[in-house]
């Protein structure tokens, strides 16, 4: 009888999720302009919470765009008919895809979501050269601390911007993908590869290609780019991938054939090849059957991630102890895999911005129907139904409440926040919830529930979690803070040397919503210098001043990149914040900063 009234209330969840949902975001030589130390180098729309709202709309810039002659998504192999073959390859038969000429897509502006359907405007990135554009992206290597800024930046990157100038457009396609598989989002990354056609592909795009259908476990959407990365790229993994292309288009003998050669040239090897012979059995008239075995296999590849995927088998978890956080983003988004596996991997998809309030209800009310989900996650589902669907609200946010759970910290409490988002916003304001405030305030903007989290502001008490965020995050004017806040926030403050504090006097001045005289004096307190001057500040603040949004979402996202907010400056989080505003992107701003505050 629990289990039916649990998966009820899940239902139900679902439902009021949608109820509740906002407008959505549409769903990343010389001196280097990036911060000192860092390193060197879905369905098709992503899936985001709803975008908060904004006091400022958002501005379009002025510019040219080049005429698209094709609208909506293309899938890859729609490949252009004008590739020219190498002289010696002459005798080779190449299978050719008529495409007519008013078809072919122009690589002047490629993206997924216009700005019309909630992406960035075409110039968003202005004039600003490609080269340099290129270096930001290719440096941004992760982890970024902001889930909001990653959910900025995918959004950024899935839409159909002008590609800037200096750079070919299949190749800015693919440092975009790659952005998007490090940020964790490997069904975005696809849609994107997918709106450039097979014949424009240059090496560089096949490269990421392969990566991006991989973490996909989508096989099947190599097969039109096979021959291409063959040429262009010559490696062990395309040429054996036509083996698997023969086997799924059912032509066993060019298969057999294929994989034969592979064996006998070492194209791929171990563990490798036996998977890419389970690929090949597991095609059209396939017969082979290949059992794979885990046990002296060190570390995953793309390869082995991609196949192991395609053909339902989930490796073991020892091997992905070297891998970056990004895999789970790719892990919760196979749909080969039961709702259980997906649910494992749904905390870390939620943290990192790619898995959604939304996703997080509707993959726990799945897990109910699966015999085979462990118990903690089945209790975790219960507690999340128990959430939107508790008799009163002292029941919904008990259940809440044990959802967060003390002991959690850094990630694991972010996705905590992010599955309740919704239910936190169907609570009524009360003093009678005032403990919890402070919670259920950053569990909605998690989702950027603004207004809701904004109708707590008599409830909260000054100098509290809870105030600073709802003075980060409301919409529309707000009561400036004053000294006697900052300085009471700050005796509450156990993070390290004052971090937090230090994080929400930089949001604040960034919005303009703390008073001068107090920002001054709390800054001489604090011994910070939150407008401190580096070469990546001068570079955001000069885009801002054009009016570039991607340039300056795109070195925002670059001046993220930490484990965690502890880790990010200060003087970082006020140039990233004043600059969105300045280019109308003030929602995202302050998303960006209470999410600092909350987990600084």
């Amino acid at each position: 009888m629990t289990d039916k009234i649990t998966k009820g209330g899940l239902l139900a969840a679902a439902a009021v999720v949608l109820a509740c949902a906002l407008p959505a975001l549409g769903q990343q030589g010389p001196e280097s302009l990036l911060p000192e130390g860092f390193g060197d180098p879905a369905p098709s729309a992503p899936n985001n919470p709803a975008r908060p709202s904004s006091s400022t709309p958002s501005t379009t810039k002025t510019g040219t765009s080049p005429a698209n002659p094709a609208s909506g998504e293309v899938s890859a192999d729609a490949a252009a008919d004008d590739v020219e073959e190498d002289e010696e390859d002459a005798q080779e038969m190449v299978v050719r895809y008529d495409v007519p000429p008013a078809a072919r897509r122009s690589l002047s502006a490629i993206g997924i979501i216009s700005e019309t359907s909630g992406g960035f405007p075409a110039a968003s990135f202005g004039a600003t050269n490609g080269a340099f554009l290129k270096q930001v992206v290719e440096r941004t290597s992760g982890p970024i601390a902001s889930r909001w800024g990653t959910i900025m930046a995918r959004r950024l990157l899935a839409s159909r911007t002008n590609t800037p100038q200096g750079i070919n457009g299949a190749d800015w396609t693919a440092e975009r993908a790659w952005l998007l598989l490090r940020m964790g989002d490997s069904v975005v990354a696809r849609g994107l590869v997918q709106q450039v056609d097979a014949g424009n592909y240059t090496k560089r795009l096949h490269e990421v290609a392969m990566q991006t259908y991989l973490a996909n476990g989508d096989l099947a959407g190599i097969c039109p780019l096979t021959e291409g990365g063959v040429r262009l790229v010559n490696s062990g993994r395309w040429k054996m991938s036509r083996a698997i292309c023969a086997s799924l288009a059912g032509e066993q003998g060019s298969a057999t054939g294929f994989i034969n050669q592979g064996r006998y040239q070492g194209w791929v090897r171990g563990v490798d090849y036996l998977l890419t012979e389970k690929a090949v059995g597991a095609g059209i008239n396939g017969r082979r059957s290949v059992k794979i075995e885990w046990d002296g296999v060190e570390g995953m590849n793309p390869w082995r991630f991609g196949l192991s995927a395609a053909v339902g088998l989930e490796p073991p978890e020892r091997l992905f102890s070297n891998s970056g956080r990004q895999i789970d983003g790719w892990r919760v988004q196979l749909p080969m895999f039961a709702p259980a596996i997906r649910a494992k991997y749904a905390p870390g998809a939620a943290a990192l911005g790619v898995f959604s309030n939304r996703d997080m209800v509707d993959i726990y009310a799945q897990v109910l129907d699966d015999p085979d989900a462990p118990d903690a996650i089945k209790t975790q589902a219960e507690n999340l139904g128990n959430a939107y669907t508790a008799s009163d609200d002292s029941g919904k946010v008990s259940a809440m409440a044990s959802i967060w759970g003390a002991e959690r910290t850094g990630a694991d409490y972010l996705a905590a926040l992010v599955m309740t988002a919704r239910a936190a916003a169907l609570i009524a304001p009360s003093s009678d919830h005032a403990g919890q405030a402070d919670g259920l305030i950053a569990s909605m903007l998690t989702a950027g529930l603004d207004r809701s989290a904004a109708r707590w502001s008599n409830i909260v008490s000054g100098g509290s979690l809870g105030w600073a965020l709802v003075t980060l995050g409301a919409p529309g004017r707000i009561t400036l803070a004053d000294y006697g806040d900052l300085d009471e926030f700050y005796g509450n403050d156990d993070s390290d040397d004052g971090h937090k504090s230090a994080l929400l006097l930089a949001g604040l001045a960034g919005l303009g919503r703390v008073e001068s005289g107090a920002r001054t004096d709390f800054a001489d307190d604090l011994k910070i210098n939150i407008a401190r001057q580096t070469a990546w500040s001068k570079a955001i603040t000069a885009a801002a001043s054009r009016g570039e949004q991607g340039t300056v979402a795109l070195m925002a996202v670059a001046g993220m990149q930490a484990p965690s907010w502890a880790s990010v400056p200060a003087h970082h989080l006020y140039y990233i914040v004043r600059s969105l505003r300045q280019v109308g992107l003030e929602a995202e701003a302050r998303m960006i900063a209470a999410e600092a505050v909350t987990l600084g």
